[in-house]
């Protein structure tokens, strides 16, 4: 038997809607219940929004430090469009995977989600992780072995789900039912 790993994506905050970067935010409306599950482990990103979905979807499980956004350092509150303005050569960078002033890189990022995965690998039975768009988004391009500008080209909605399974071994990316 294998793992199925579905990688519910926290709902939408003030920062998705202001077009800024995260700072953490709590969800702008509470998600609606849908049916989830039942899981043999939910693990949670220890972030407000993650947390604040998963109690809104009537889910609860394990809290994760190495599921939380990534890191944006001294941009993280502000609006992406001052950031753009102010600091374009930086942006551009950050844009190409290097990490925004006292933040973490993209390259820190996926090694940080496929640790985590690498630990998930040879689990079994249905679990989910209730994560940003950005964690995704890493897991994604990790599995693919894609490279790393491919991370911007994933779109990932709030509340929308993305299947992984595992047979033990590697991850691989699965459509949905």
């Amino acid at each position: 038997m294998a793992i199925t790993l579905q990688l519910i994506c926290q709902g939408e905050t003030l920062a998705n809607r202001q077009s800024r970067f995260p700072a953490d935010d709590p969800l702008c409306e509470q998600a609606l219940p849908q049916r989830f599950g039942p899981y043999s482990q939910i693990w949670i990103a220890a972030s407000v929004a993650s947390i604040q979905t998963a109690q809104a979807l009537g889910l609860s499980g394990e809290q994760v430090t190495a599921l939380v956004e990534p890191g944006y350092g001294r941009w993280s509150g502000l609006a992406i469009r001052d950031v753009m303005t102010q600091e374009p050569d930086v942006f551009m960078r950050w844009l190409k995977g290097e990490a925004p002033p006292d933040g973490e890189s993209l390259q820190q990022l996926m090694a940080r989600c496929e640790g985590w995965l690498t630990q998930c690998v040879a689990l079994q039975g249905l679990h989910c992780a209730i994560v940003s768009s950005a964690v995704i988004r890493a897991m994604v391009v990790t599995v693919l072995g894609a490279p790393p500008h491919a991370f911007n080209a994933i779109d990932i909605h709030p509340l929308s789900v993305t299947q992984l399974r595992s047979d033990g071994k590697r991850w691989h990316l699965c459509p949905g039912k």
